[in-house]
């Protein structure tokens, strides 16, 4: 009882405009007490999509051709950023090298971006070369529109990419030590099997909802009383990265689908309200792992002793700056690598010993 009372009260600071309709807000209040995932499929292809779908250029990926997808790791990047793209394609994103690690998993790398008239041309070169790029058509490439193209990233897999057992979606300005999250991979296999709607990552508890930003960065999180009335967050994971099954991503979007109004801040969103309004498990992703949430990534971070999944790979992630199209992570990004890759390589030989 307990529980239900508290996620009535979490639950009317926020809850889904559905269909503008003040009863079956009512009932779906009363649904949510006692409901388990399963019950919202249902209820949510019963209500009319309201959002509109998002369209992709053809020129870049249309669907995913491999017959079976262990794991989906997709990128949100931006149009600007095809340095930076590459610089994952080589070290913690490179594909060829890590099936060479883990032959077993079956692995894919997709990058997600936004639409800009001066950069189009290059994005289909791009996509020429590498085949890893889904464009979105219909969709600003400003910061406000960032549960949007999160919407889009699950439209997209849920369309044309429903082979995948597991999505971990990341940024591009994160470096993700993949090492990590691919040697786990059969523990998540083991506990979505008991609990197919759960999201791995890192918890924020009690997160303090921000009414006056004190700088640029800090207004890009404001929210206003009508948008969220309590001062906490229910428990989010952390927009560095984090895993989800199938069929989690798939509820998600379905929600979405049905909401006159999506959040602005789509980790607190896709991680936080919906699955809090929808009873999905949030669990830590790896147990005494850590990540750098105050400032950029360093070298010390990737000493053992830290056992490192994720950490931001430019300040500018903190400080509001927008990522100069030239940027590149390339120098910073291989010595992180390297330093990664001997960990694992002398893991294996203990291993092996």
């Amino acid at each position: 009882m307990l529980k239900s009372l508290k996620n009535s009260f979490e639950i009317c600071c926020f809850s889904p405009t559905f269909r503008n309709n003040e009863i079956l807000s009512i009932k779906l209040i009363i649904w949510i007490c006692f409901s388990s995932p399963e019950s919202y499929e249902e209820l949510f292809s019963s209500l009319p999509k309201i959002q509109i779908p998002f369209e992709y250029n053809n020129q870049t990926l249309i669907k995913c051709t491999e017959s079976s997808i262990d794991i989906l790791i997709f990128v949100i990047s931006k149009c600007s950023h095809a340095s930076i793209r590459q610089s994952i394609r080589r070290t913690w994103g490179n594909i060829k090298l890590l099936k060479e690690y883990f032959p077993q998993i079956k692995l894919k790398l997709l990058f997600l971006v936004d639409i800009d008239s001066k950069s189009e041309k290059k994005i289909e070169l791009e996509y020429k070369y590498h085949k890893d790029l889904v464009q979105i058509n219909n969709l600003p490439e400003q910061y406000e529109y960032v549960t949007e193209r999160e919407a889009a990233l699950y439209q997209f897999i849920i369309e044309r990419c429903k082979q995948i057992k597991f999505l971990f979606k990341t940024d591009d300005d994160i470096f993700i030590n993949t090492f990590l999250l691919l040697s786990s991979i059969k523990n998540f296999e083991y506990i979505n099997n008991k609990t197919i709607y759960s999201l791995f990552g890192f918890p924020i508890e009690y997160g303090l909802v921000v009414r006056r930003g004190i700088d640029l960065i800090g207004q890009r999180y404001v929210i206003t009383q009508d948008e969220y009335s309590c001062p906490r967050y229910p428990t989010f994971l952390s927009g560095f990265g984090y895993l989800m099954s199938f069929k989690t991503c798939s509820l998600l979007f379905n929600a979405y689908q049905t909401d006159l109004k999506p959040f602005p801040l789509s980790d607190v969103y896709f991680t936080g309200l919906l699955p809090q309004m929808i009873n999905i498990q949030r669990q830590t992703i790896f147990q005494n792992v850590d990540f750098r949430y105050q400032t950029k990534c360093s070298e010390e971070f990737f000493t053992p002793k830290n056992n490192p999944l994720a950490c931001a790979a430019s300040s500018d992630h903190f400080n509001g700056k927008e990522a100069d199209r030239h940027k590149n992570f390339m120098n910073d990004y291989n010595l992180y690598w390297t330093k990664l890759r001997k960990q694992y390589d002398l893991l294996k030989i203990k291993d092996r010993n």
